[in-house]
């Protein structure tokens, strides 16, 4: 049914704890593949180390998480895609709260459940109940919300021969970049319900380290091929936000080269007149 997809590198203290919170799902069919990006700890040794014949390991060179993602994809048994990154964790309701929205909305592709945070009080803000609602303008609702991550999102393998794969030029926001080429195509089904933890205090977070601008999604953010407001809003607020962080951990060269690139004009709103 689901091919849990879950890419790895030096994660060799949480990873044993994220396979066991898919072994620990209520609904029980699904395979776990494990991509090895070239680990240097006791990462593989971990997973190898859990007796399940649905753990299935793939081993590769060091490409980063986008390459570990996608070879996971084109691995898969199953059509049903289930993303976990080896630091989080699922609740044990996860897979049978994605099940009975796929028997809910049958030709839909692209679904998401909610999250919460590990390591820090604060809820998502995507917290609301058990409601399950289709997001109409996935930009739009994006303004005020997280809508979907690398833990909660389930995709239709369909969809990537439509949208193509994770792109592996980026370090950072890659996973931004891929929600949002799968909703420009597929609308979002998404849950409420907080079937999902994500750990913000984890081993080799790559959020956390400095990366140059130009290996984010950030960089390449096309306006001229915006359709409309709230797509535009979107992604300068995404800018916005980056430069913000730029100015207050001192990355100079990122906050000038983001300036320089979007010419100053994301600074201020500007009103556009779509069709």
């Amino acid at each position: 049914m689901f091919s849990v997809v879950i890419p790895l590198y030096n994660k060799e203290k949480s990873i044993g704890n994220t396979i066991q919170s898919v072994l620990n799902q209520t609904f029980q069919d699904f395979e776990i593949v494990v991509v090895n990006d070239g680990s240097t700890d006791n990462s593989l040794q971990v997973v190898e180390n859990i007796n399940d014949s649905r753990i299935r390991i793939i081993n590769k060179p060091n490409g980063g998480v986008s390459s570990a993602r996608n070879r996971g994809i084109k691995e898969a048994k199953y059509a049903w895609i289930a993303f976990l990154d080896g630091d989080d964790l699922w609740k044990p309701n996860h897979l049978s709260v994605v099940y009975q929205m796929l028997k809910s909305f049958p030709d839909k592709c692209f679904f998401s459940t909610s999250f919460s945070y590990l390591g820090n009080s604060k809820l998502s803000k995507n917290a609301k109940g058990s409601d399950v609602i289709i997001i109409e303008d996935y930009f739009k609702e994006s303004l005020n919300d997280y809508l979907v991550n690398s833990t909660t999102a389930v995709v239709n393998k369909k969809c990537f021969d439509d949208v193509g794969f994770f792109d592996i030029n980026y370090v950072r926001g890659e996973d931004l970049d891929m929600w949002a080429r799968i909703a420009s195509k597929y609308q979002l089904v998404k849950s409420f319900e907080i079937t999902s933890i994500y750990r913000l205090i984890a081993e080799n977070r790559s959020d956390i380290s400095y990366v140059s601008v130009r290996k984010t999604f950030i960089n390449n953010i096309d306006f001229n091929n915006i359709k409309n407001k709230y797509e535009y809003e979107y992604y300068r607020l995404h800018i916005i936000n980056r430069i913000k962080s730029y100015i207050v951990k001192k990355e100079w060269s990122n906050l000038y080269y983001l300036l320089y690139k979007y010419n100053f004009k994301l600074l201020k709103r500007k009103i556009f007149v779509f069709n």
